[in-house]
């Protein structure tokens, strides 16, 4: 697809300054994993990337706002609407016939008359994970996209993202998406700053990089 480019971008909420100054360029290809601990900035950087957010400063180029789908990280279904219902919502009239193809990506082909409150934790993240596909985008955009599955289920859907072609960066902390991910970066702050990525030391992070229980 390209590269992105993020150029000293900056961001506060009020008097707490989330992003100073970050950079970062990323080829957009495969699954790209971020990583650090809670509170670093990372859902603030995909809601920057997806143009909920507004930057104080600095540039993101190679993708715009609507070329990309995002998923939060509340799974946001709509209560009065059946599980094959949330999908068919987001595809276009000459793609509807598609929605049983994404309740088998989410492997939810028997649950599709069910509204949400019928649904498990995990039952609404792959629901919601496999709507933030079905809307489409060239790049995807995902917070914690495998909260409450379990692990079975998410290597099963983690190479069906891959399968889907589409460059996705993933906002997580399970170690078992990292380690399936093309490419990690891992993260700290606020305000946000690159610590360690695989292109620049072989094996895992440093000992004592915290990358775990991300927000």
């Amino acid at each position: 697809m390209g590269t992105l480019y993020i150029e000293s971008l900056c961001f506060s909420y009020g008097e707490k300054c989330v992003l100073d100054g970050f950079s970062l360029n990323l080829l957009l290809e495969g699954l790209i994993a971020i990583s650090g601990p809670s509170g670093c900035g990372k859902t603030t950087l995909l809601r920057l990337l997806a143009g909920l957010e507004k930057p104080a400063g600095g540039s993101i180029k190679g993708i715009t706002p609507e070329e990309t789908a995002i998923l939060f990280q509340e799974d946001r279904l709509l209560p009065w609407r059946t599980v094959r219902e949330q999908i068919s919502d987001v595809l276009s009239k000459e793609r509807r016939a598609k929605a049983d193809q994404w309740l088998a990506f989410a492997e939810l082909e028997q649950e599709k008359e069910v509204y949400p409150d019928a649904l498990s934790g995990g039952m609404a993240r792959r629901l919601a994970l496999a709507r933030c596909c079905a809307l489409g985008g060239k790049l995807l955009l995902l917070d914690e996209p495998f909260a409450g599955v379990d692990a079975g289920r998410r290597a099963r859907m983690i190479e069906r993202l891959k399968e889907l072609g589409t460059p996705a960066i993933l906002a997580t902390h399970e170690p078992d998406v990292v380690a399936a991910c093309q490419k990690v970066v891992y993260l700290d702050g606020a305000p946000l700053r690159v610590v360690f990525t695989p292109s620049e030391s072989a094996g895992a992070p440093p000992a004592e990089l915290d990358t775990g229980q991300t927000r």
